[in-house]
């Protein structure tokens, strides 16, 4: 196995600035700057007085059971009872609870996860343990409810699970049905191609969702079974014991909604102001929390009156005071939005670096405004491990028609080229010509017998469209039988682009994870040496399976 880095922008402006010139943006960060250790010491050093014993003690009592609960590895039940440590700190990413762990880019936020907290760890001298963040605060279904995978054809097929959610219903209180992991499981039995670890993968999805009851419990059990021993410790924010952790954030930004406000309509018009689309839609009246009300979360807004808030499209409103009361009685009943999680999980837990993707990195600088409104410095943030996997047919194939890598860095058409190149385009060229050559013959028809009034040019005009749909038709079945006398080479194109553009979606961002276990094991994952390194150039790694 074989790699090598290249740049690659990220999408993001604002994230690619921040990883390559990070003084020019540094102040949106908090001059947080993620390429030096001095930061991840200072960070450290900050932290060892913000965390009580007793909030480390139910912090880790909260997620005992729950990483027994998905039977996570013995190295996960380690690495929590370390945070009671009171130098311990925490390198964490996060995604949404996604089907069959969702894109591969999961896999790899929790293993750049785990690198950078072995590589600070070796450099502070001081424990520091990998954490997963399961989004599973998130209330759109649609979002997390389907995967993406290749058949034996190389044809891109989405599963996608049969039970609907009820509008703004949070994914952690959304069951799954029988049914629903049954038909799920089918579609994968008849759709995952053939490998030497086919029926490993078909067993260990198998087992981690016909034992749980909800999408994050499958998705913390299998992104276990995928990364084995490397100690990354899952989270899921909705516990009741984590909620009563950061009951707190939720009086202060009740307590100083005026001054948040404010400062994010600064912030945003500073991002703006410095040519930055904000990655975030600005929502003037939103509170940034959320109502959650028989397990349907509804945004939290302010009202024209600056002492009430009220629950969006419910009607339920109330002063401050009383949502004040009501925070402090039941923390289960809030929730953070995009921009206030940040500020959320760094109060629950010991910080010391966030891993994240393009877009995350880009919002945080909005999010900037809220730990600033909460007297709080925000963590360093890494962005995460960008990779594309490159399988041994597809270099075999890449070779054999002499595609170089660096053709594939964008979407790009392989199989309309290749029919051009092997003669197909004759058939669009000869069809052109004949439909230039009927137009004209019967519009020479038509002006030899205008005398007999204008139908003449209409029924030449109708003439020409009934010629014309003709060729089209038979055009197109000469293609086919083109295609199919070639259908040999053009599999070998098909199978270049469905493996590293998935209808044209880039390979991490697509397809989930279950194509490579099948084919290539797990082994690999783990013997890739550049996890979490935060030294190097933040580009895109090209893996040579």
């Amino acid at each position: 196995m074989k790699w090598s880095l290249r740049s690659e922008p990220t999408g993001q402006s604002l994230t690619d600035l921040h990883t390559t010139e990070f003084a020019r943006v540094a102040d949106l960060y908090h001059g947080q700057d993620p390429q030096s250790l001095t930061t991840y010491r200072n960070r450290q050093r900050a932290l060892e007085t913000q965390f009580s014993a007793a909030h480390r003690q139910q912090l880790v009592e909260t997620l005992r059971p729950f990483l027994a609960s998905v039977e996570a590895p013995e190295a996960a039940h380690r690495e929590l009872e370390r945070l009671l440590h009171p130098e311990a700190t925490v390198v964490i990413a996060g995604q949404q609870a996604g089907l069959f762990t969702g894109p591969l880019y999961s896999v790899y936020k929790a293993l750049s996860a785990v690198g950078m907290a072995r590589r600070m760890e070796a450099e502070l001298g001081k424990p520091v343990v990998p954490m997963f963040w399961i989004a599973s605060e998130d209330h759109d279904w649609g979002e997390v409810d389907h995967a993406y995978l290749l058949d034996a054809g190389d044809n891109v097929r989405r599963l996608r699970l049969s039970d609907p959610a009820p509008l703004h219903q949070m994914v952690h209180h959304q069951t799954l049905s029988r049914e629903s992991v049954t038909g799920i499981l089918n579609a994968l039995e008849e759709t995952l191609p053939a490998g030497p670890w086919r029926s490993e993968v078909l067993q260990a999805v198998g087992e981690a969702y016909r034992s749980s009851s909800t999408l994050v419990g499958a998705f913390a059990r299998l992104m276990y079974k995928l990364l084995g021993d490397t100690g990354l410790v899952m989270l899921d924010p909705c516990l009741p014991g984590l909620r009563a952790l950061v009951g707190g954030v939720w009086r202060d930004v009740m307590e100083k909604q005026n001054e948040l406000s404010k400062r994010l309509e600064a912030r945003y018009s500073e991002v703006s102001g410095r040519g930055f689309v904000p990655a975030v839609v600005r929502d003037e009246s939103n509170t940034t929390l959320f109502y959650v009300m028989d397990g349907k979360r509804y945004v939290l807004e302010r009202t024209d009156n600056e002492h009430r808030l009220r629950v969006r499209g419910v009607g339920v409103e109330d002063s401050i005071e009383g949502w004040l009361r009501k925070a402090e009685q039941s923390p289960t009943s809030f929730s953070s939005n995009v921009l206030l999680r940040p500020v959320v999980q760094d109060h629950l837990l010991p910080t010391l670096c966030f891993v994240g993707g393009p877009a995350e990195i880009a919002y945080h600088a909005l999010s900037g405004a809220v730990f600033e409104t909460l007297s709080r410095t925000m963590p360093p943030l890494l962005l995460r491990d960008r990779l594309t996997l490159y399988p041994p047919t597809v270099l075999r194939n890449m070779e054999k028609w002499e595609i170089s890598a660096s053709e594939l860095t964008r979407p790009v058409n392989l199989e309309s080229r290749a029919v051009n190149e092997l003669g197909g385009d004759a058939f669009d060229e000869i069809l052109s010509t004949m439909a230039k050559e009927t137009e004209a013959r019967w519009s020479n028809w038509a002006s030899q017998f205008e005398s007999l009034g204008p139908q003449v040019q209409a029924m030449a005009k109708s003439q020409v469209k009934r010629e014309i749909a003709g060729m089209n038709k038979t055009t197109s079945k000469a293609k086919n039988l083109f295609v199919r006398a070639h259908e040999t080479e053009l599999r070998q194109l098909r199978h270049i682009e469905r493996w590293l553009w998935a209808d044209g979606h880039a390979q991490e961002r697509r397809l989930c994870p279950l194509n490579f276990w099948a084919r290539y094991g797990l082994d690999w994952l783990q013997q890739l040496p550049f996890w979490g390194d935060y030294t190097k150039e933040r580009g895109v790694f090209d893996v040579l399976l």
